[in-house]
C-alpha cells in the first residue's frame, strides 16, 4: 500500500495486496517477552514477525478479518499468512509505501504504527490504529487472492478491487462512516470505470469507488467471484 505525500496516501503495486477490519481484540499466542519478535495469531494462518506488541495485535485482527472475508466467499486460505513489521520495506514497494505483498516472496510487510502514522492522514482522514488494522486486512486481502485468482496474471485493477473491497467491508463500522462522509461519491457506474489508470494515479479514489460500486445490488458477492474467476476486470 503506497502512501503519496499529496492527496492519496495508499498506493499499491500490482504485486501488492485490501482492508476488513475486526475488532482489536482478536486473540493471538504470546511468548514471554513484553514485546517478542514473533506472534502467532490464535485464530488464524497468521504469523506476525517483528514490531510492538500493539502492532502485532493490529495486524493480527485486521489479517484475520480478511481471512473471514474471503472464508465466507468459499476461498478459505491456502497459505500461511506471514506479516513482517518492518522500518524497512522492500525496495519494490516504492519509497512512499505504507505496507505491501510481494507475491514472489509470499510475504506481507509493513511499516511500525509511529512510521505509518507520520504520514498523518489516510484518505483525508488522520490515522488512527483502526488505519493500521486496516493496512493488515488490505495487504492480507492482496495475499489471499493471489492464491485463488483462475487466471495467472490478473490486472492491477483486478487484485486492487478485491482488496478495497475486503478492506472497507470489514472494517470497524464508526470508522468506514468516517472514512466514506470524508470521500463522497456513488462508485463505478459500470465495471469499465474500474481502470488501471485510476489505480495508478488516484488509487484511494479507486478504492472508493470500488466500495461503492460492490454494494449496488446487483454486484456484490458474485461479481467478486467472477474477478477471481478471470472473467471481470481483466483489461
Amino acid at each position: 500500500m503506497r502512501v503519496p505525500a499529496a492527496t492519496a496516501l495508499m498506493r499499491v503495486l500490482a504485486a501488492t495486496a485490501l482492508m476488513l477490519i475486526g475488532g482489536p481484540n482478536i486473540a493471538f499466542a504470546q511468548t514471554p517477552q513484553s514485546s517478542p519478535a514473533r506472534q502467532t495469531c490464535a485464530e488464524s494462518m497468521v504469523t506476525i514477525l517483528g514490531g510492538s506488541a500493539d502492532d502485532q495485535a493490529d495486524a493480527c485482527a485486521g489479517a484475520t478479518s480478511a481471512i473471514r472475508f474471503f472464508a465466507g466467499l468459499g476461498h478459505p486460505p491456502r497459505d500461511p499468512v506471514v506479516i513482517e513489521i518492518t522500518p524497512n520495506l522492500p525496495g519494490e514497494a516504492g519509497k512512499s509505501a505504507a505496507g505491501c505483498f510481494i507475491e514472489l516472496r509470499r510475504r506481507i510487510f509493513m511499516l511500525p504504527y509511529r512510521a505509518f502514522q507520520a504520514h498523518k492522514t489516510w484518505f483525508g482522514v488522520g490515522i488512527r490504529r483502526s488505519t493500521y488494522r486496516s493496512l493488515a486486512a488490505h495487504e492480507t486481502a492482496h495475499a489471499l487472492a493471489s492464491c485463488h485468482f483462475a487466471i495467472a496474471n490478473p490486472t492491477i485493477q483486478a487484485k486492487e478491487y478485491l482488496a478495497y473491497v475486503v478492506m472497507f467491508s470489514v472494517m470497524e463500522p464508526d470508522f468506514r462512516a468516517i472514512v466514506l462522509r470524508a470521500n463522497p461519491g456513488a462508485g463505478f457506474d459500470h465495471e469499465d470505470r474500474a481502470t488501471a489508470m485510476l489505480v495508478q494515479f488516484d488509487p484511494m479514489r479507486f478504492g472508493i469507488q470500488a466500495y461503492r460500486h460492490y454494494l449496488k445490488p446487483d454486484v456484490g458477492p458474485a461479481f467478486l467471484a467472477s474477478i477471481l474467476a478471470g472473467k471481470a476486470l481483466t483489461d
